[in-house]
């Protein structure tokens, strides 16, 4: 019996490979024959960068960079022929504030723009991927901007400061720095969600509560993700903030697509692309999947909803093992099994998902 086992990371807690190896311990506890090739996955959040490594090899590279408070970071990108992928989550990720208080209103994406800024300036690629899932923002993408150039400026000609809570001060957009800049490359922006920029469904209203805000936070950033869609647009000639997928990152996508000519793709189309994932799945007789929170929103561009269309379609028997299942799991229906990892809201360890991973295989080989 051939074993696929593709799981996302664990946000916070383990990555796709940690995940990918305590499954595939778990299987051999239920399948000792069994022959299991580990490829772990993602959607453009966290683990992106390591999964596509894992699955495609390439070069990962490093640099300092400000984090989403100011913090010094470590970013990562992954250099493969013609094609640099970035990952926000490295550079200014909400995983890499645990522990620290979050600010809302403060929190921003210049990092993201210094990474985005020195691999166009390599003129090595004709394409760049930036993965923007998991962030701690809701600027729009204006912090990184501003690190490639883009001055953002108030009534008085002065500069406006980083962060979301300061969207509403921008009174014109400078790109002058930016034109013809990426002219040569193609940019793409993976996202791992549909929302909107604005709006009941947008980064706002849905997100920013994950990031430490509160409702008089909601609103004043809801009005200034408005505002900066219509500044920003009015300079790039690109206002659009409506479509699927502005919303992702804080904004980010939305504010990439504006300034930089980016199109925003479906981050786990895009892993799936480079890893030939399909060819993978076809000698699979069983996917083993998972992620930190199976719920409502996984069938929204999720990679592990994802997944499950592509397995019906492909015909393949797929069974999850998250960290913890919500009690919304609505339209996830094509599963043989799920079993959470982690129970009474304790972190699941390595050994909890092992146990878990065993617990559903042998679930899906019983009869019925």
């Amino acid at each position: 019996m051939r074993i696929v086992v593709a799981p996302c990371a664990y946000k916070g807690t383990f990555s796709p490979t940690m995940v990918a190896r305590a499954m595939a311990e778990g299987v051999r506890h239920a399948i000792p024959e069994a022959v299991i090739e580990m490829i772990p996955i993602a959607d453009g959040g966290d683990g992106t960068i390591e999964a596509l490594y894992a699955g495609a090899g390439g070069k990962v590279e490093e640099m300092p960079v400000r984090g989403a408070l100011n913090e010094p970071a470590t970013a990562v990108w992954l250099s493969l022929p013609d094609l640099a992928v970035i990952e926000l989550a490295s550079a200014c990720g909400i995983a890499k504030l645990t522990g620290r208080t979050l600010k809302p209103l403060e929190a921003h994406t210049y990092g993201l723009g210094q990474v985005i800024k020195s691999v166009v300036d390599l003129h090595r690629y004709k394409r760049i991927v930036v993965a923007v899932g998991g962030s701690a923002s809701t600027d729009g993408g204006a912090g990184a901007l501003t690190a490639c150039g883009v001055k953002f400026l108030d009534s008085a000609g002065n500069e406006v400061g980083l962060g979301g809570g300061n969207l509403g001060k921008i009174s014109s957009v400078d790109v002058s720095a930016i034109k013809d800049w990426v002219r040569d490359v193609r940019i793409e922006v993976a996202t791992d969600v549909h929302n909107p920029l604005t709006g009941p469904n947008g980064a706002a209203r849905v997100f920013a509560p994950q990031k430490g805000a509160i409702e008089s936070d909601i609103q004043l950033l809801e009005r200034n993700l408005l505002h900066f869609a219509r500044v920003l647009g009015a300079a790039t000639g690109r206002a659009d903030h409506e479509s699927e997928g502005n919303g992702a990152a804080g904004g980010t996508a939305f504010g990439l697509a504006s300034a930089l000519d980016a199109k925003i793709v479906s981050g786990f189309a895009f892993v799936r692309e480079v890893l030939n994932l399909e060819s993978k799945l076809e000698k699979a007789d069983l996917i083993v999947t998972g992620e930190g929170k199976l719920d409502g929103q996984t069938i929204s561009g999720k990679a592990i909803g994802e997944l499950l269309k592509l397995s019906k379609a492909m015909r393949r028997s797929l069974i999850a093992v998250p960290a913890v299942v919500a009690k919304d799991t609505q339209g996830l229906n094509g599963f043989k099994a799920i079993v959470a990892a982690a129970h009474d809201d304790k972190l699941a360890s390595f050994d909890d998902i092992a146990r878990a991973t065993t617990e559903a295989v042998r679930q899906c080989k019983q009869p019925g």
